[in-house]
C-alpha cells in the first residue's frame, strides 16, 4: 500500500534561541561574553504554522520546542526537545527545532537563520492510496535534534560558520510525528558584518531517512538574508529560503520571514517573528516567540 502521494515542506522559521522551523534561528543583540568565554543559553519557544500545501484540508502545527546550547569560543553544542501538536491529514518529516543565536559559534552577530536548515524545518507529508486520511488532533515528543557548529573568522568582518546537524527518531511515528527515521545535514553561512548591519548566505545538504512507508530523497536548501543590530538591545532582520522537496517531481518550498530580537535585560532576550510562503508547497502562516536566558 502505498503511504503518500505528495510531500510538502513545511518550513517553520524560527526566531533567535528558539526556531517555526522549519524552520529559522535568528541571532541575538551581544550579552556582552567574550569570544574565549564558556556559556550556556536556554530557551522556550512557541511556534503556530497553517497551510494546506495543496492539498483541500490545511495542516496546523504547533510546536514548543526547549533547548540547550553551549558555547566555547568558536564552538557551540546544541541540544534541543520538541513538543508538538499537529491537526490535518499531514505528517512531519521533520519536527521543528530549538535553534539558537544563528547557526555559528554564539558571539552576537547580527545576522540571520543558518544551522539547521529548512529554517528548522517541519516538513509535511499527506498519505493516500489505501489508508483513510489522519486528519485528526495528535501531540507528543517531537524529534531530538543535536547540532554542533564551528564559525571561522575570515579576515575583513567575513566570517563562515558550518554545522552538522542530527535529527534522532524519537517522535512518533504512529502518530505521524515523525518518521522514525534518523536525518544528518549539513550546512554552512558566508556571512559580512557591515558596520550595525550583517548579510549572509547560506547553504546546506539534508541525507533524509527513508523506508518503505516514508520514501525520502536527499535535498538541498539554500537561502539568505539582512539584518541589522539598532544599538538599543534590538536587532531586526529578514530572510528567504528555498527548500527543496524530498519527493522527486514536487515543486521546492519559497518562504520569507521577518523577524527581531530584544533584550530585556542582561542576558534575557525575547525573540518574535512572521512567516509566509511564495507557492502552493509552502506554508500560509508560521508566528512564534522565544525567551531564551544566557549563563555565562
Amino acid at each position: 500500500m502505498k503511504y503518500l502521494n505528495r510531500t510538502a515542506c513545511l518550513t517553520i522559521a524560527m526566531a533567535a534561541g528558539m526556531i517555526a522551523a522549519p524552520v529559522s534561528a535568528q541571532s541575538l543583540p551581544s550579552d556582552n561574553v567574550a569570544d574565549d568565554d564558556e556559556s550556556v543559553r536556554v530557551s522556550l519557544g512557541a511556534n503556530y504554522s497553517s497551510g494546506d500545501y495543496g492539498e483541500i484540508e490545511k495542516t496546523k502545527v504547533l510546536s514548543a520546542p526547549v533547548s540547550i546550547k553551549y558555547t566555547n569560543s568558536n564552538f557551540s553544542f546544541r541540544v534541543s526537545v520538541p513538543y508538538v501538536r499537529i491537526e490535518g491529514p499531514g505528517t512531519l518529516l521533520d519536527t521543528p527545532d530549538g535553534g539558537d543565536s544563528g547557526s555559528g559559534g554564539g558571539r552576537g552577530r547580527g545576522r540571520g537563520r543558518g544551522g539547521s536548515g529548512s529554517s528548522g524545518s517541519g516538513d509535511v507529508d499527506v498519505e493516500d492510496g489505501g489508508a483513510a486520511p489522519f486528519s485528526g488532533k495528535r501531540s507528543g515528543i517531537g524529534d531530538v535534534v543535536m547540532a554542533a557548529t564551528y564559525s571561522l573568522d575570515l579576515g575583513s568582518d567575513f566570517f563562515f560558520d558550518a554545522t552538522g546537524r542530527v535529527k534522532l527518531p524519537t517522535a512518533s511515528s504512529s502518530k505521524r510525528i515523525g518518521t522514525g527515521k534518523a536525518d544528518v545535514t549539513a550546512s554552512g553561512d558566508l556571512g559580512k558584518d557591515i558596520g550595525p548591519a550583517s548579510l549572509y548566505v547560506h547553504g546546506r545538504r539534508r541525507f533524509a531517512g527513508s523506508s518503505t512507508l516514508t520514501p525520502l530523497r536527499d535535498t538541498w536548501g539554500a537561502g539568505g538574508g539582512a539584518s541589522i543590530n539598532t544599538g538599543e538591545g534590538l536587532v531586526i532582520g529578514a530572510d528567504y529560503d528555498w527548500q527543496q522537496s524530498p519527493i522527486t517531481g514536487n515543486p521546492a518550498s519559497s518562504e520569507v520571514t521577518g523577524w527581531a530580537s530584544f533584550r530585556m535585560t542582561k542576558g534575557l532576550n525575547l525573540s518574535l517573528f512572521g512567516s509566509t510562503g511564495l507557492n502552493n508547497n509552502s506554508t500560509d502562516f508560521a508566528g512564534g516567540m522565544t525567551i531564551s536566558v544566557l549563563f555565562d
